[in-house]
């Protein structure tokens, strides 16, 4: 098993790794700019992999934002390993987020952001959209104007050990294992979301588990608010075993 790192848009980097037999691939972005910045930092157990796919790209000890989409271990498990190893850095969370679930998880107090609000990197700046319900309460993506680069976490995902990037329409698979998962529990907060982010000029939909998706994004939009994919009640995935 081992990390692989693709450049996606100029300076930002997927960083993803496939367990064998695993459902999914877990993946982060680092953007390497003046202050660096981690979405999302992996799972507790992968972290000497993704670790070592920074130290690749930059000195670890100079990561300024880790941002966290929502409190879940594939998006923060090694949140408190990282800060630990980089003494300006600053979790990065919704107003849930930062109230509820970090303040407590995190070792160092988290930066509270709110819809629109922007973080300046440097050459980038990001531009935080809440997505509350998509999916969990305390959900945001981040967009990168610059490089027309939006992050979405779970939003989109597609299973299994993927391509880093494709352009392939993958809508009706990211459908189907909506659906499958049960991962959106409110049709109405992902057409809310679908209303925040449809106005954005978006030429990376940059996923955290499956590939990166180029090409219309709006063919993706299209998908979820032609198919209901929220309030799936009796999701296969609920009652999967190991």
């Amino acid at each position: 098993m081992e990390a692989s790192v693709t450049e996606v848009a100029p300076d930002i980097f997927r960083i993803s790794i496939y367990p064998p037999g695993s459902a999914v691939s877990y993946g982060c972005f680092l953007i390497r700019d003046e202050k660096p910045t981690m979405i999302e930092t992996g799972l507790r157990g992968l972290y000497d992999f993704v670790h070592g796919a920074v130290r690749r790209l930059i000195d670890p000890a100079k990561l300024r934002y880790l941002v966290i989409p929502h409190f879940e271990m594939d998006e923060c498990g090694s949140l408190n390993r990282f800060l630990a190893i980089a003494p300006n850095a600053e979790p990065v969370a919704s107003p849930v987020g930062a109230r509820v679930t970090l303040r407590d998880f995190s070792e160092r107090p988290p930066k509270m952001v709110g819809n629109g609000e922007k973080l300046s990197l440097g050459r980038k700046e990001l531009s935080i959209v809440l997505a509350p319900w998509v999916h969990y309460w305390d959900s945001l993506l981040v967009y990168d104007e610059t490089d027309r680069t939006l992050f979405t976490s779970d939003l989109f995902m597609q299973p299994g050990d993927r391509e880093p990037v494709t352009s392939e329409d993958r809508s009706a698979e990211v459908v189907e294992f909506c659906r499958f998962s049960g991962l959106l529990p409110s049709q109405k907060h992902v057409e809310k979301v679908l209303d925040r982010i449809e106005p954005l000029a978006v030429d990376t939909i940059a996923c955290h588990h499956g590939s990166v998706l180029t090409g219309d994004p709006r063919r993706y939009y299209r998908a979820l608010r032609e198919n209901v994919v929220g309030d799936v009640v009796d999701a296969p995935f609920y009652e999967m075993r190991p």
